[in-house]
């Protein structure tokens, strides 16, 4: 072996070790995101299959990836139908018990022409029954109507793709519904026939992400009286609003400091509040130290009934899909870690900006 060969071949081991050491450095440095979780059958009045959670998957996952997770975790066995990563049904879901609410029970009776006959659906009642039930207590399509099945959000919003193409980011709410009747339609998402008006349901996204952080511990009656809202299918706003504002007065109660570690915060301000061309509202938080980062409280209304949250780990956010000619009030405050557990500031003095564009 020549001279010129030998140097080749030192050079080519050389970067054969080099690019295996980024590699690995790479591989285990792969960033993890936390998404909030649950499984609800509130259509049924059998609350939660599993309560909301904090699931912890890589970046750049998908929707799947949590789901598989928690099911892990849950010992669940999930049945895909046989076209695409859409869940058939879930086994040992249905306890056969059902009470299904009144509003569901009076939708109107759907006719689908599918080209080779109408086709009739009524609307199930308490008397219906699961036709997958004897079979492991599935829960899924078909069960109690033909028109059931399992649908899901991702902060609200209903995705237009299976579970697997879904991605997913930190901070994200993922609540995996089932739907009695008229293919998500009870669950307030479009609905495909004529005749029926998709139901019209609070957002829980925010009570349900802070029933996941929030520790169990049964002197916090709080959590408890919470998940009972959530269960609720005929909860109202403001009966998920309040309960909301019941549980974060505990959050610093119930975290775990230590001896060294101070647990107040400053109390947060807001440095200016600009309605931003295309309906939106620019917010800019004077820096509180030690601040992990910070949450918004917004509303139309002055004692912020119907209000909404927004989190943050910068000074800056853009709230957005504001109606317009209408004014919008703010109030933010800082939270820490502590522990497991965030640890929040006194709300600011609120703030208010008309929506003129």
């Amino acid at each position: 072996m020549n001279k010129v060969t030998k140097k080749i071949l030192t050079l080519l081991m050389a970067v054969t070790l080099v690019v295996g050491m980024f590699t690995t450095t790479y591989a285990n440095e792969t960033k993890k995101i936390n998404v909030t979780f649950a499984i609800e059958r509130f259509t049924i009045g059998q609350g939660f299959l599993v309560e909301p959670v904090t699931v912890q998957v890589n970046e750049g996952a998908a929707a799947k990836d949590v789901l598989e997770e928690v099911a892990k975790e849950k010992n669940l066995t999930i049945n895909l139908s046989s076209y695409g990563y859409y869940i058939d049904s879930i086994s040992y879901a249905d306890t056969g018990v059902i009470n299904i609410p009144e509003s569901i029970q009076k939708m109107p009776s759907i006719d689908v022409d599918y080209g080779y006959g109408n086709q009739h659906y009524d609307a199930p009642t308490n008397t219906s029954t699961n036709a997958l039930f004897t079979d492991d207590q599935k829960l899924g399509s078909g069960s109690y109507s033909s028109l059931a099945g399992w649908m899901y959000t991702v902060n609200n919003v209903a995705p237009d793709v299976a579970m697997d193409s879904q991605p997913v980011k930190d901070g994200d709410v993922i609540r995996l519904q089932f739907s009695v009747y008229a293919g998500g339609a009870d669950l307030g998402f479009v609905s495909y026939y004529e005749n029926i008006e998709s139901a019209k349901l609070p957002n829980k996204d925010a009570l349900t992400k802070l029933v996941a952080n929030t520790p169990d511990n049964p002197q916090v009656v709080a959590k408890a009286e919470a998940i009972k809202v959530l269960a609720n299918y005929d909860a109202t706003q403001e009966d998920v609003d309040a309960a909301y504002t019941n549980l974060e007065k505990v959050q610093v109660t119930t975290a775990e400091p230590t001896t060294t570690q101070k647990t107040t915060l400053k109390k947060a301000s807001i440095k200016s509040l600009k309605n931003v061309k295309g309906k939106k509202v620019k917010i800019k938080i004077n820096k509180v130290t030690g601040a992990k980062g910070y949450q918004i409280k917004y509303a139309t209304n002055k004692k912020f009934k119907n209000c909404k949250y927004k989190n943050t780990k910068k000074t800056t956010y853009t709230l957005t899909k504001l109606k317009k000619k209408s004014k919008c009030y703010v109030k933010v405050r800082a939270y820490k870690k502590s522990g497991n557990q965030k640890v929040y500031g006194k709300w600011s003095s609120p703030k208010s900006v008309k929506i003129k564009k």
